[in-house]
């Protein structure tokens, strides 16, 4: 019996160089990072319990954090696409869905997030 597989990583809290006002240039900003992975379908249960059976999140965790750490950025979109290429390099990730938030950016609200689906049509 084969099943659909998603991996989910929700709100990773990351300080990042993100922006294009002069604030946003000096220092570092707090951002959410969330994420859902679609994997090929894979039996209901791995072939043994152990993690290389499956797509270890802990690598889909560090791309995140690498991304989002690496360098100054001007906009969510540009971040947000990048991380999402990389997941969709990993084997079995057939379709990855990247959201970035940034909190406490206007004050009357509680943030702007900017999201970003695509597919692998390798697969």
């Amino acid at each position: 019996m084969h099943a659909s597989r998603h991996i989910y990583l929700e709100k990773l809290r990351v300080q990042a160089s993100v922006g294009i006002l002069p604030h946003e240039l000096e220092a570092k900003q707090a951002l959410l990072i969330s994420l859902e992975l679609a994997l090929a379908p894979t039996p209901l249960v791995p072939a043994s319990d152990d993690v290389r059976e499956v797509l270890d999140y802990r690598k889909v965790r560090q791309i995140a954090i690498d991304n989002a750490t690496s360098g100054h950025v001007n906009m969510l979109e540009t971040l947000a696409g990048r991380i999402c290429h990389q997941l969709l390099e990993l084997p079995h990730v057939m379709q990855a869905t990247v959201r970035v938030d940034k909190p406490n950016i206007f004050s009357d609200c509680d943030g702007v997030a900017v999201a970003v689906t695509a597919k692998n049509n390798t697969l």
